[in-house]
């Protein structure tokens, strides 16, 4: 019940100071700024205090980064306060799924709901990444690093609430950022926006932890392979024929 409540008032602090950001936004830059590095070092505050270790702090900091960075594509006000409570709730998921994944990793209220949390991150991260990368001028190999850097860290987080091998979570934390970048460069040839790219980026990405997590917990099998990936496609292709192509010429 105190892990709940501890929760919901950092959640509550968070929708507060991101509704207060929103406010500022246009009249006073320097506040709103000052709003977002507050929030981040409350952050690191609350996910240490839910999480007990600094680890879990990446995961709260990883989403107030991207939900500020994602505000700057909404031109909408009132799309940004939906948005602002949105995320402020995913705050209290994310929170109440570190405190329970870290008590106990078998738990499977507590895996759901940090897999939840932990994939809502992963998209908001995609679509902000791939929307500073469209809109703005960035080497591809700059916006290659920062997913790769990314990806892994995220990626060591999550397994590291099933294992302790810090080795072999480390390799596969590796493995699925490198993969992920290759997806990063062929998707910059495909005419789509970034929030398609950021939910193709998403299910790809899903495919891969999901099956690492299988291995980790020692639940890996053909049938699990094989409607992971079948649903991840159909859901793909989903997405394709229902996007905006962007074609030029």
């Amino acid at each position: 019940m105190i892990a709940h409540l501890r929760s919901l008032i950092y959640s509550l602090i968070f929708f507060i100071a991101i509704e207060t950001a929103i406010y500022f936004w246009l009249s006073d830059e320097k506040i709103s700024l000052g709003i977002v590095f507050a929030s981040i070092a409350f952050s690191i505050f609350a996910g240490l205090n839910v999480g007990k270790r600094m680890l879990f702090a990446v995961l709260p900091v990883s989403l107030v980064i991207a939900s500020f960075g994602l505000l700057y594509f909404i031109d909408n006000i009132k799309e940004q306060q939906i948005f602002g409570m949105l995320v402020s709730l995913l705050f209290y998921v994310t929170l109440l799924g570190i405190k329970r994944i870290n008590k106990n990793s078998f738990d499977m209220t507590a895996r759901s709901l940090f897999s939840a949390s932990l994939l809502s991150i992963m998209f908001l991260f995609y679509a902000v990444v791939y929307g500073t990368y469209i809109n703005f001028d960035i080497h591809l190999s700059v916006f290659m690093c920062i997913h790769f850097l990314f990806v892994a860290l995220i990626t060591f987080v999550s397994l590291r609430a099933y294992s302790s091998d810090i080795r072999r979570i480390l390799l596969y934390s590796i493995i699925i950022a490198f993969a992920m970048i290759q997806l990063v460069w062929m998707a910059n040839f495909w005419p789509f926006g970034y929030l398609t790219m950021a939910s193709i980026s998403l299910m790809f990405y899903y495919i891969l932890w999901d099956l690492v997590q299988m291995v980790f917990l020692e639940t890996l099998s053909k049938k699990r392979i094989i409607i992971t990936i079948i649903y991840c496609v159909a859901l793909t292709f989903a997405v394709l024929l229902t996007t905006q192509w962007l074609l030029i010429g």
